[in-house]
């Protein structure tokens, strides 16, 4: 059985014998450079390379811009297909726009939050 990317983390964190509870969050995202907003293209090429990469792509690209306001119809006009097309594609790819957006928000507001040694370090 094939594990998604997304879904190879747990975010339960279970204490030892003394109380404490430690842990290491490893993304695979390259967060270099200021993100402001979705990269449309890098998002056109995996929606049209149809091979079931359009819903990791949306999803990584909701989490470098997490305030980005995302919409799921900006999403399809900027792509040039419908809202429906779109909608499809995902759930094809066993995605939900909008679980894929809360998703993305918390976990990226959590490791912001967190404790101040928790940063963004890009892996060289």
């Amino acid at each position: 059985m094939r594990v998604r990317v997304e879904e190879l983390f747990d975010a339960r964190a279970i204490p030892d014998e003394t109380g404490a509870a430690t842990g290491w969050l490893e993304l695979d995202i390259d967060l270099r450079g200021a993100v402001c907003g979705p990269d449309w293209h890098e998002l056109a090429v995996a929606l049209r390379r149809g091979n079931g990469s359009f819903g990791l792509a949306l999803t990584q690209g909701m989490f470098k811009a997490p305030s980005y306001a995302w919409t799921i119809e900006e999403v399809a006009r900027e792509l040039g297909v419908t809202r429906r097309e779109l909608q499809m594609t995902l759930f094809r790819e066993s995605y939900s726009f909008d679980a894929a957006l809360k998703r993305c928000r918390s976990l990226n507001g959590l490791l912001r939050q967190s404790d101040t040694r928790c940063r963004f370090v890009p892996l060289v």
